[in-house]
């Protein structure tokens, strides 16, 4: 089946939109593929070329065995994909002239722990600043430091990952300050800045900031344990977490929100395309981050995201520039075998956009 499905990519791309029946029937199948070989509950995804749709399919319910059919309404959380609310925001502000990626947080919060004060925004957005996690992933059931400010206190006192500005080590730690970044600049809070600039200019209806109060028809949400989907225990997020993680959002807003920042509607595209090159460090290695995104590039495309884990993935693909670009949203409540989201994403990617 999978080998069937990637000749028909390939003939599609050939051939051209005119046979859109034959493209959304791959997808279709690809779809149920995923669906059966990795064991995953619900999943809806989303594909346009410069905003028109070229795909849109679900699968699935709500609940594995029961629940409401997935459709383009229905919530998933999207994990680590909400860094990317945080970073247009930063990028917003820099292009403000608020704020300097090249300058340390230290300038925008002067309480910052004393061995952070010389790291700098653009190392913070790229993971390389060596901080560790405020939180430990294997043990997700341990009370949240109480404050932002607590979490910062008790990450200094922590081991770090590694040196600053030597290697790519992904933290949500480095998104709590740009959070604190973002509200001194801004002396706002960081919810009512997501609002005020992306929500509500976006009509972004069904994407809730609310952590304690997950959306009526949210996903159940599962990971891979011995072979089987087994449903993710609760945590209990502190609020301030949602800078780094937490956002539930929908099929719909998802792909609007991304169809945004393709279309230069949150920060302009020339600013984009400045930004959207994989880290340097001192060595001249690159990172595996450009200013917070993923970077790949695949035939003539350049491939820009982010992923929530197994479970969620955004992705833009342009080429010369955004004037042409594609635009593909993953949405999964997980699987039985920990397959990742770039797979599921590549999946799509081979079928629906010319190579």
């Amino acid at each position: 089946m999978k080998t069937w499905l990637v000749v028909v990519g390939v003939w599609l791309a050939a051939v051209g939109p005119v046979h859109a029946n034959e493209l959304q029937d791959a997808l279709d199948a690809q779809l149920k593929a995923n669906a059966l070989g990795h064991g995953i509950p619900a999943q809806a995804v989303r594909v346009t070329h410069n905003d028109e749709l070229i795909y849109e399919g679900t699968t699935g319910t709500t609940v594995m065995g029961g629940g409401k059919r997935v459709a383009r309404e229905t919530p998933f959380p999207i994990y680590s994909v909400s860094k990317l609310f945080t970073n247009t925001l930063v990028l917003q502000l820099a292009e403000e002239g608020k704020i300097d990626l090249t300058a340390p947080a230290s300038r925008y919060v002067p309480n910052l722990p004393d061995a952070w004060r010389s790291l700098r925004i653009e190392q913070f957005m790229n993971h390389v600043s060596g901080l560790p996690n405020f939180f430990d992933p294997q043990h997700l059931d341990r009370p949240f430091p109480p404050t932002l400010e607590a979490a910062f206190a008790a990450v200094s006192k922590m081991p770090v990952t590694s040196a600053p500005n030597v290697q790519t080590r992904y933290s949500g730690t480095n998104y709590l300050v740009l959070e604190a970044v973002l509200q001194s600049v801004t002396h706002m809070p960081y919810r009512a800045l997501v609002e005020e600039r992306i929500i509500h200019p976006l009509g972004l209806h069904h994407t809730s900031l609310d952590i304690s109060h997950p959306p009526a028809g949210m996903v159940e949400s599962y990971h891979a344990e011995n072979g089987r989907a087994v449903i993710d225990p609760p945590v209990n997020w502190p609020d301030y977490a949602i800078a780094q993680g937490c956002i539930v959002s929908t099929l719909e807003d998802m792909a609007t929100f991304m169809s945004a920042i393709a279309d230069g509607k949150l920060v302009p595209k020339a600013a984009l395309l400045k930004h959207w090159h994989l880290y340097q460090f001192p060595n001249g290695n690159q990172g595996g981050f450009a200013s917070g995104w993923d970077y790949g590039e695949a035939g003539r495309w350049h491939e820009l995201g982010h992923d929530g884990g197994t479970k969620v993935r955004v992705r833009i693909l342009y080429g010369a520039n955004l004037d042409d670009h594609y635009v593909i949203v993953y949405l999964t409540n997980g699987n039985r075998d920990d397959v990742w989201s770039g797979t599921l994403v590549d999946s799509v990617q081979v079928l629906a956009v010319p190579r």
